[in-house]
């Protein structure tokens, strides 16, 4: 179907886009002042799990209220 070479640019492509939604997740919930383990566990979360794991965080994670002695904002 794809020769070799466009099957090497498709998937790194994808790598890519895959990457770059996990550190996009991964930063945003550091900036909504979310725990490190949390922030690593969503944004490894988020890259494994592509677009379930960019679902999930934009429906329920952003709504999450701030971890308990963080003082930051909901």
């Amino acid at each position: 179907m794809f020769s070799p070479q466009a099957a090497q640019i498709i998937n790194g492509i994808l790598l890519t886009l895959m990457v770059g939604n996990g550190l996009w997740v991964a930063f945003d919930a550091r900036r909504r002042d979310r725990p490190l383990s949390e922030v690593i566990a969503w944004g490894l979360f988020s890259t494994v799990f592509f677009g379930l794991g960019l679902a999930l965080w934009l429906a329920w994670g952003r709504k999450l209220p701030p971890a308990p002695g963080t003082g930051g904002q909901p």
